[in-house]
């Protein structure tokens, strides 16, 4: 197979295809073919033309946790080493427990290090010495893990196309990216389902093998050096394990290094495999060819037994032996002699751009090779949220649907209460209660929803934050701004159909404009404690904790002055608080202001719930200040989220 680049020229770039003739030779249409700037298609990379690619090794790799009170550290991974040749895909095996996500994660820079844990190793990209977890290193390692977290209401056509226009350079044209999409898409085998929903709990869309596949062309998208995988075909019938695993050898045959942890394959599937590394208790049992295994396992008085799956076969003798008896059979060689010289052979660590993988492309320095803007980012975020709207009919229609169901109810439970003469105590009762029904509505009706969204899109926002996707920031003005608008229309339509059904007094836009705050300050609350939990069902079993003290401090069950002194405080946090007094002043401080028992009844309503004509500027700034500290403490709580993940 011809290759770009040579060995000896590891500092050059490697070249993208840009001409003619290698646009014709990579299967595409000349007539397709888009404009280039300069000499090269800037970001439009074809990731299935061949290249030289990248050997990247491994050498006394070690990952421990200290003891407690005194007690030795304990060793998960000991003295690991081996390699990923280039074109070549290499699958990690080994029992659970073994450390094969732990060498996986530490070789792709994901490992979430904490003060107890330690890692040592010496890892080599092309014979340099790296730091996978630094930036230009991790942009060149696409990570694929195990679950496939996508976007339920995109079709892999736009989530290759969200990828690449996030995570390409900005001067790459649009033209540019749809060839490339439409590429990777014949590549992937996803023509077919290119434009069907990718599906998930309550929407149907593509099978698992087409997610996986979808998973991994995001991240093709960047032509990346080397490709990570965990449990690739975990879930996946036997059709399905051997497409991703040809899809693996195609990826690999082009040069891009591919690395991959699997349980236990099929004979079909392991023979597929061109190198292996077999782990037992955090040690290296076997690291080698796949053709390696009968002579190496026969060699120590385990040979594979005729017509068996070797991969049933090397797990079962490193499951049904002890550390010790491996050890006695010489299981873990000591030496790392099955290592190319290059590993062990010492080069200066230079500079990462030194490696081939430096961002700048030869030839087209004027060319702004920066990933997406900010305000980029957050427009396509945005545009997916909506569209993530739109096309979640049960959910969305579910939101509407109640709204208007709910407010309906209460419309003709409590209708004309509002023209009713207050100074009879139970017309004012009546008028009261129904405000409250109104706004204890809207909170539940806004809140919720969003309280259940970001556990659930949780998955989805830390792979494309680990992957260079988009900024915290963008995630977050993007989401604010969608379930802005959204609540602003579930809080019109609520309002229309109570405010004149009851035929309320207070003035229509002062009214939308409280319930609006009202609805946004708990949405921000709401949002505040969804960003704390990993679990939807969590989520919902804590929405009780959101509503509940704010009901109970609101004053209107019991007043405040009757609450202990020691959490009487907990009323200013609480949005409904200040809502709740905001709308009975915009209903009742007219009639409060007139005279005989409907004035009476009405002032002394306002006292008890002590409300001030004073303190009306107090409340909104108050509602309105816990908005804002709410917003910024889930902001807060998302970056700590993401730092935490990412590092």
């Amino acid at each position: 197979m011809s290759t770009i680049g040579s060995n000896d020229d590891i500092e050059s770039q490697e070249k993208p295809f840009g001409s003619e003739s290698e646009f014709v030779n990579a299967g595409l249409d000349k007539e397709k073919m888009p404009p280039k700037l300069g000499s090269v298609l800037v970001g439009g990379d074809d990731p299935f033309l061949p290249r030289e690619g990248k050997a990247l090794t491994w050498t006394s790799l070690n990952m421990s946790v200290a003891g407690k009170k005194g007690k030795e550290d304990k060793i998960l991974l000991n003295n690991l080493w081996g390699e990923a040749p280039k074109q070549e895909i290499t699958a990690i095996m080994g029992p659970s427990g073994s450390g094969k996500t732990s060498l996986l994660n530490i070789l792709a820079g994901r490992l979430q290090t904490t003060g107890s844990l330690t890692v040592t190793s010496d890892i080599r990209l092309n014979n340099f010495k790296v730091d996978p977890s630094n930036m230009k290193v991790r942009k060149q390692i696409a990570f694929v893990a195990q679950d496939d977290s996508l976007a339920s209401t995109s079709t892999p056509r736009e989530c290759l196309m969200f990828s690449a226009k996030l995570r390409l350079p900005r001067a790459t044209l649009e033209r540019q990216l749809i060839v490339l999409t439409d590429r990777l898409l014949e590549e992937l085998g996803l023509s077919h389902c290119a434009d069907t929903y990718v599906g998930g709990p309550l929407l149907k869309g593509i099978s698992g093998g087409e997610r996986k596949r979808t998973s991994v062309g995001v991240e093709l998208v960047v032509r990346p050096a080397l490709v990570f995988l965990d449990e690739p075909t975990s879930g996946l019938d036997s059709h399905s394990a051997k497409q991703i695993v040809k899809l693996l050898k195609k990826v690999a045959s082009v040069g891009t290094g591919v690395l991959f942890t699997i349980h236990q394959p099929s004979s079909e599937l392991f023979s597929s495999f061109d190198h292996l590394i077999l782990l037992s208790n955090g040690r290296v049992m076997y690291q080698g060819s796949v053709g390696g295994v009968n002579d190496f396992f026969g060699e120590r008085g385990q040979p594979v037994p005729n017509h068996y799956n070797p991969s049933d076969w090397i797990m079962s003798v490193a499951q049904e032996n002890s550390e010790k008896e491996l050890e006695l059979k010489r299981f873990f060689p000591q030496d790392e002699r099955t290592l190319s010289k290059a590993l062990t052979k010492e080069k200066s660590s230079r500079d990462v751009d030194e490696m081939g993988i430096s961002t700048h492309v030869d030839g087209v320095a004027k060319v702004d090779m920066r990933k997406a803007s900010m305000i980029t980012q957050t427009l396509l975020l945005y545009e997916r949220e909506f569209l993530q709207i739109k096309r979640d009919v049960p959910a969305t229609g579910a939101r509407f649907g109640i709204t208007i169901f709910v407010n309906l109810l209460v419309g003709l439970i409590f209708k004309d209460v509002g023209k009713s003469d207050p100074a009879t105590q139970s017309n004012l009762q009546s008028q009261v209660g129904a405000i409250v029904m109104i706004i204890l509505n809207l909170m539940f009706g806004t809140a919720q929803p969003a309280l259940l969204s970001f556990p659930t899109d949780r998955p989805v926002f830390l792979r494309e934050y680990t992957t260079n996707h988009y900024s915290v920031i963008s995630y977050f003005l993007a989401r604010f701004t969608t379930e802005a608008i959204v609540t602003f229309l579930q809080t019109i339509i609520g309002i229309m159909i109570t405010y004149f059904l009851l035929g309320l007094k207070a003035n229509f836009f002062l009214f939308i404009a409280i319930c609006y705050s009202l609805a946004m300050s708990s949405t921000a609350s709401a949002i505040f404690l969804g960003c704390g939990v990993k679990d939807p069902n969590l989520a919902n079993q804590l929405m009780p904790l959101l509503f509940v003290p704010q009901m109970l401090f609101a004053g209107f069950f019991v007043s405040t002055d009757l609450l202990p002194v020691y959490i009487r405080w907990a009323q200013y946090l609480c949005p409904l608080t200040y809502a709740l007094r905001l709308v009975l002043h915009a209903e009742f401080d007219d009639c409060s202001k007139g005279g005989g028992e409907a004035a009476e009844n009405c002032k002394d309503l306002l006292e008890n719930m002590k409300i001030k004509e004073d303190d009306i500027w107090w409340y909104w700034v108050a509602m309105l200040s816990c908005f804002v500290v709410y917003r910024l403490g889930a902001l807060f709580l998302l970056k700590r989220l993401s730092n935490k993940f990412y590092n």
